[in-house]
């Protein structure tokens, strides 16, 4: 089966590009060097070079298309793992205004459909209606993509599978509305495993076979946005198995003064747990988040902000409060926990500069934190790291990246890791 998957991917590919009337590819691979010590042995270390391939191609002809990113990995120095992985994130055929009403995708997919997300392997379907395309209906449907994301047989479709949809209004200036639903079931693997056979205790293999889990949700989602100063946002989401609302939001950003901005929020959280499976057995509870905060841009481009929020539990709280700037150039910020999560400081800043021209840049980023493990220990640890990198690009499509990263605190006392990095980009109109 595995065969025929990679001999129809081929097919695809090879009929892209002969028909191709645009072509957008983005390449990347890097190399990424670090020392292993023996957890037994410490005085033992092994170098390792592990090199990442990442393929992003978008193949356009009229009003179809042909989308897919592809990422590999391989050991070239000491075999960890398998040695060698690959995972394709998108791979699917897309059809954009069919008939002036229709859109679609077919194949591996990642949604985006209110309570409607993760990674497909199917159908998606949007149909555009009204007189001024207003509404928007989409449904979906097909299996569940494997959680390595290769190309391979799957469980049988009652098992493995996702399908719902998502109603959403435009028909409002600057506002949107969308209700959605989803119903989700993903069996696990069956595994064996020694089980007592009779009162003796004696033993005996066993095939562990566990139902698929059931998700069925139900959303409602709504952004707005005034003379498009003031925004906007709430989301509310239900749990049509259990019974339970486990998500709600609700966010506004308020424009006061040209550079002046306030913005406040508040979340409600209740675990998201599948219908019949074991993790209902554990105890847990909802929490709150409530919080706001400032910002203010300054005429040089750099921009300040102050936020402060209080985590809501059942018998506690716990506060988090943000300060810092920011500039494309440029920033620094500083964190801190209290309360019931703990106790953490953490500073972090980094620093860009463009050395020559459209050709050599630098970057620098430096990171330290102190934090106490609630109450296994009443000192203080400390945790530092950064990194030291350079982007060279000797033509617009091309780029070499190197980048050198440490980091130090009480489990590594001192590691460094190199990366190394070619990147090509190709745009091409016929």
């Amino acid at each position: 089966m595995k065969t025929k998957y990679k001999f129809l991917l081929l097919v695809l590919l090879a009929a892209s590009f002969a028909n191709a009337q645009s072509i957008n590819m983005r390449f990347s691979t890097q190399f990424y060097s670090w020392e292993r010590a023996d957890s037994l042995n410490s005085d033992s270390k092994t170098a390792h070079i592990r090199g990442y391939q990442n393929l992003l191609l978008d193949v356009q002809k009229n009003k179809w298309g042909f989308n897919t990113l592809i990422q590999t990995e391989e050991d070239v120095i000491n075999k960890v793992d398998k040695g060698f992985n690959y995972r394709f994130y998108n791979l699917y055929l897309k059809g954009t205004n069919l008939f002036n009403v229709l859109d679609l995708k077919l194949g591996r997919q990642y949604l985006f459909a209110g309570v409607g997300r993760g990674a497909m392997d199917g159908l998606n379907l949007k149909i555009k209606a009204g007189k001024k395309k207003e509404f928007h209906f989409t449904g979906y449907g097909g299996a569940i993509t494997p959680g390595d994301y290769e190309i391979r047989d799957y469980p049988s479709i009652s098992d493995n599978f996702i399908l719902g949809g998502i109603f959403s209004y435009y028909g409002i200036r600057d506002f949107s509305a969308s209700l959605s639903y989803t119903n989700k079931h993903r069996k696990p693997e069956s595994y064996s495993a020694e089980r007592f056979d009779d009162s003796l205790f004696s033993m005996k293999n066993v095939i562990i076979d566990i139902a698929p889990p059931a998700d069925q949700l139900a959303g409602l989602d709504f952004n707005y946005s005034y003379r498009q100063k003031h925004f906007i946002y709430g989301k509310a989401y239900y749990d049509i198995n259990n019974k339970v609302f486990y998500k709600g939001e609700f966010s506004a950003n308020i424009s006061l003064r040209n550079n002046l901005r306030l913005n406040a929020f508040y979340e409600y959280r209740e675990p998201q747990i599948s219908y019949n499976t074991i993790f209902w057995t554990f105890a847990h509870k909802q929490y709150q988040e409530v919080g706001g905060g400032l910002d203010y841009t300054l005429k040089n481009g750099i921009n300040l902000y102050g936020k402060i929020s209080d985590v809501i539990y059942t018998d506690d709280n716990s506060l988090k409060i943000q300060v810092g700037f920011n500039h494309p150039s440029y920033g620094l910020s500083y964190t801190k926990y209290t309360g019931y999560a703990g106790e953490s400081d953490g500073a972090y800043g980094y620093f860009y500069k463009e050395l020559v021209r459209s050709k050599l840049s630098s970057n620098l980023g430096l990171s330290y934190s102190s934090y106490n493990i609630g109450d296994y220990s009443a000192e203080k640890e400390n945790a530092f790291s950064g990194s030291l990198g350079f982007t060279f690009r000797p033509v617009p499509r091309f780029s070499i990246d190197l980048q050198g990263q440490f980091i130090t605190n009480k489990i590594y006392k001192y590691d460094t890791r190199f990366l190394l990095g070619l990147n090509f980009w190709l745009f091409k109109k016929y």
